[in-house]
């Protein structure tokens, strides 16, 4: 009887597409020949300390959970989809006049897109130490709260930006975007599991050349994984330190 390990995703993927993170947790079972667990979470903030407090072998890590996986139980990274980041559109209302001290709607300061909103302020000659901060739970609560005139700035993550609904878009300005690509999702296994790193890496960065491994990624919308290292998170790994 093969062992079984565990596997975690974040709930922001799982949420858009929770049969397709089962189909690839059964193809990485077949392809490294064990038995993999996969139980989903509904919370960002339990299952990232879950996976702190349990372990898990191999995890799909948002930005700052993976800074947080390195920083304090030394996961290694393994892979990244190609093309794909984690950016911050910083909106204002259409027309509105922003104050000395504005109100700042944001998701929550547990995600990279809060840290890398704070960096676009300087380009706004806005100082972040005179903003007031507002934690609304999710990036289409910051919406929300802008177009509602509850707060005169918002940090929104760009995937649900690419995804608002139009009538909402048009009562929106964008005043600043990052566009560093420093910050993405990846794989990453746990230190139990460092013997085993390439050997996913290997699978991970080639499924674009299998045909089934072709359907798992059509199914989650990515193209293709491309191998990263250590360094890669470097840029993750300060936000979370400062």
């Amino acid at each position: 009887m093969p062992n079984k390990f565990q596997f975690s995703v974040c709930p922001h993927d799982t949420a858009k597409n929770l049969l397709g993170w089962f189909t690839i947790n059964t193809y990485l079972q077949r392809k490294l020949g064990v038995g993999i667990h996969f139980e989903p979470q509904d919370n960002f903030l339990v299952e990232r300390q879950r996976v702190l407090d349990v372990g898990c072998h191999i995890v799909y890590a948002n930005p700052y959970s993976a800074g947080c996986f390195v920083r304090e139980k030394g996961y290694l990274p393994v892979a990244r989809p190609v093309g794909v980041a984690d950016e911050t559109l910083v909106v204002a209302r259409v027309g509105a006049t922003l104050p000395a001290e504005p109100r700042v709607a944001s998701a929550t300061d547990k995600l990279i897109i809060h840290f890398l909103g704070l960096g676009l302020l300087p380009k706004l000659d806005i100082d972040a130490s005179r903003i007031r901060c507002h934690f609304v739970g999710n990036h289409l609560n910051v919406a929300a709260s802008v177009i509602n005139e509850e707060a005169d700035l918002g940090f929104i993550f760009n995937e649900t930006w690419a995804g608002l609904a139009a009538p909402s878009r048009k009562q929106l300005q964008v005043l600043a975007e990052s566009r560093g690509g420093h910050a993405f999702h990846c794989f990453m296994v746990g230190p139990d599991w460092a013997d085993r790193r390439d050997a996913v890496q290997e699978i991970l960065c080639h499924m674009h050349e299998d045909p089934s491994g072709r359907k798992v990624l059509a199914d989650l919308h990515f193209t293709a994984f491309e191998p990263i290292g250590s360094e890669d998170l470097a840029t993750m790994i300060t936000f979370i330190d400062s």
